[in-house]
């Protein structure tokens, strides 16, 4: 997993980013917050780590521009500063975590793995395949921001394929994600048709997304081909 380490202080950083690659971490070092910012946009981040008094641009406005741009890496701030206020200030820009100088490097590295941990979950909840986003605790989808009336065996039907997008699903995996695996696989035939009418009706071809690829199943992608 990739880290990305914004800290202007030599030593610290040579330490942490030491102690994060004998972890199993690999470790990008920036120095001064242009450079820092300019990195943090490529994406692929596993956890940012930054200090907040940095050269250039500080780590305030590094947060707050990345979450203006709609990153949402987990964002650890590191600081000398350990006045209550500042440490608002930064969670209300958008970090995720705050850990005040110095530190126990056991900690950091405890509350990177608890931020990889947490973005791994929130993954999980939420799906998104083109315009359809599925919040699958909540058990609803909507597609282009408007929510969809699904029935329970439909909305089944649509987290199975999105949580496979790119991959054919044959009907007898999806009877057996529904655990009915003895049922006639016309059946997911039906479900299919009025679950598509509901998602790709009325939309130009270009723009629908569930596809059949024959004697085989259903995919779910952004175009066919």
């Amino acid at each position: 997993m990739r880290v990305l380490l914004i800290e202007d202080e030599l030593a610290l950083g040579r330490l942490i980013s030491q102690g994060l690659e004998l972890a199993g971490y690999q470790v990008t070092v920036c120095r001064d917050g242009i450079e820092g910012f300019e990195r943090a946009c490529e994406g692929g981040w596993a956890v940012i780590l930054m200090d907040v008094m940095l050269p250039g641009m500080d780590g305030w406005g590094i947060c707050r521009r990345l979450r203006d741009r709609r990153n949402t890496t987990p964002i650890l701030m590191l600081t000398a500063l350990d006045e209550v206020e500042e440490r608002v200030k930064g969670l209300n820009l958008g970090a995720d975590d705050y850990l005040v100088k110095p530190f126990a490097f056991e900690e950091l590295q405890a509350r990177v793995a608890a931020l990889i941990r947490r973005e791994r979950q929130q993954r999980r909840r939420h799906i998104k395949v083109a315009d359809i986003e599925i919040d699958t605790e909540a058990q609803e989808a909507t597609r282009a921001g408007q929510a969809l009336s699904l029935t329970p065996r439909e909305y089944e039907l649509l987290a199975t394929l999105a949580s496979r997008e790119g991959h054919v699903v044959s009907r007898e995996a999806i009877l057996a994600a529904w655990g009915d695996p003895d049922s006639a696989s016309n059946t997911v035939d039906v479900h299919v048709a009025a679950l598509r009418r509901k998602i790709d009706g009325g939309r130009a071809e270009e723009e629908k997304l569930i596809h059949t690829v024959h004697r085989r199943g259903y995919i779910l992608r952004e175009t066919s081909s």
